[in-house]
């Protein structure tokens, strides 16, 4: 099916699709998330975060596509379901990109798609990456993460304020701050000599509109820069997300499918999650054209991915996807703790190492869950990078990620009900030269 016959195919299901209302939906997925996850037995053990299993993880990505097959997307609007049949998400996943080209001239980054214990290091797509972020002290915020030397892109986070009025969605307040934003990340890395460097989103943007903002190749995000389209837990859609669709395809920019899978939501505990991990892949695939794709898999009670539940889910994702298709992917550490502790760099960390070994690429650390203005800073996102580096070249299988993951969770699994903050931006660095204070910087040497 090409592309505009697939756009206007997606529309016409979206309204002629059955009609069900979400509560309905629900209960229909986390049913047959459970049906399936009996079926192809598919098991968590808390001392297998990282299991070495591929006859599972091919078990997982059949159960997802399974799933999506039965369920379809529901597509909120509308309240319709949006079917596709399995020779329809095979083509779709035939077509889509395993290398990409991110950024522009000197500084232009490839992301291919990796394999299980790849023998090629993953890229580090890094930022607040979403995260709240006030005006105050911005662009000196974005330059901390693109100066680092393991980070090889940047994702901006959401400003809070324009020129301290709130940011209203849908408004011209949500323009201008888009604008402002955008603008901000390229000079944030032309500032540290890396005009061409890829900038991955611009989180301010709400709405389709706002995301369309954006799109100013002389000031704010080129063609060879990319936008978030997000997915609405589990397997959601609207038109506000579809409508970017088109305007991306049309501009030439990635178009990034956001997952945020819910452990411990509908999907249920760390099996189910996985398998509706893959099916939300396929519909970044089938209904967004996604060049690359971005799981933020999030626990339900600590908004983290550094549990166990949040671990496995990771592992078996990634070794699903890597395994059975050629799609480029991210993982990003959703932690509980914050700039100036040790904890947040440990939470990093084990995320970082189970990603590497999974065939994911890095994507931006969301620090304190995003519970925190301004708790993120670049350090955290170089240390990401450099872990995952060290973990291929070192040779790390996914039996010594298990253990070396299992070993770092002591350090800081009790801060789950008791998290450690630590410090905003502008106290964890020196806010005239942009590097990290003594105190930040004595805890990236101890861990």
């Amino acid at each position: 099916m090409y592309m505009n016959e697939r756009l206007v195919e997606i529309f016409q299901r979206s309204r002629g699709g059955t009609f069900m209302k979400e509560a309905e939906y629900d209960l229909l997925l986390a049913n047959r998330t459970r049906e399936l996850v009996r079926e192809y037995a598919i098991k968590f053990d808390p001392q297998m975060v990282c299991p070495a299993d591929d006859a599972m993880a091919d078990r997982v990505f059949e159960a997802g596509v399974q799933l999506f097959c039965d369920v379809g997307v529901y597509h909120l609007d509308t309240q319709r379901v949006i079917k596709f049949s399995r020779a329809e998400v095979m083509e779709a996943l035939r077509q889509a990109p395993s290398t990409l080209y991110l950024g522009e001239g000197a500084d232009q980054v490839i992301a291919r798609h990796r394999s299980v214990e790849d023998p090629v290091p993953s890229l580090n797509l890094s930022g607040p990456a979403g995260q709240p972020c006030s005006e105050d002290h911005y662009l000196e915020m974005l330059i901390s993460y693109a100066q680092e030397p393991y980070v090889d892109a940047i994702e901006s986070g959401a400003t809070l304020t324009y020129n301290g009025v709130d940011i209203m969605a849908g408004t011209l307040m949500e323009v201008k701050a888009v604008q402002r934003d955008s603008a901000t990340a390229r000079e944030a890395v032309r500032r540290v000599g890396k005009p061409g460097m890829h900038i991955g989103d611009c989180a301010t943007g709400m709405t389709a509109i706002g995301k369309m903002a954006a799109s100013d190749p002389i000031n704010g995000l080129r063609p060879c820069d990319g936008r978030l389209i997000a997915q609405m837990c589990e397997l959601k859609t609207n038109d506000d997300q579809l409508i970017r669709v088109p305007h991306l395809i049309n501009y030439g920019s990635h178009r990034i499918n956001l997952m945020t899978p819910l452990t411990g939501g509908i999907g249920g505990g760390p099996e189910g999650v996985s398998v509706v991990s893959v099916a939300e892949f396929l519909l970044g695939v089938v209904c967004y054209f996604a060049t690359y794709h971005y799981l933020s898999i999030t626990h339900i009670k600590w908004t983290n991915n550094s549990d166990p539940w949040g671990l496995y889910v990771l592992a078996m994702t990634g070794q699903a996807m890597a395994r059975n298709t050629h799609l480029v992917f991210t993982d990003d550490p959703f932690t509980v703790c914050g700039p100036c502790t040790d904890e947040l760099l440990y939470e990093v960390a084990a995320h970082s190492i189970i990603g590497e070994v999974c065939g994911y690429h890095q994507h931006g650390v969301g620090s304190t869950g995003g519970n925190e203005v301004d708790h993120h800073t670049g350090l955290e996102a170089g240390f990401q990078g450099e872990v995952a580096r060290a973990t291929t070249r070192a040779g790390i299988t996914r039996e010594r990620a298990n253990e070396i993951a299992l070993a770092l969770l002591p350090k800081y699994k009790d801060t789950f009900n008791a998290p450690k903050r630590g410090k905003p931006f502008a106290l964890a660095y020196n806010i005239k030269t942009i590097t990290p204070t003594q105190e930040w910087q004595d805890c990236y040497r101890r861990v």
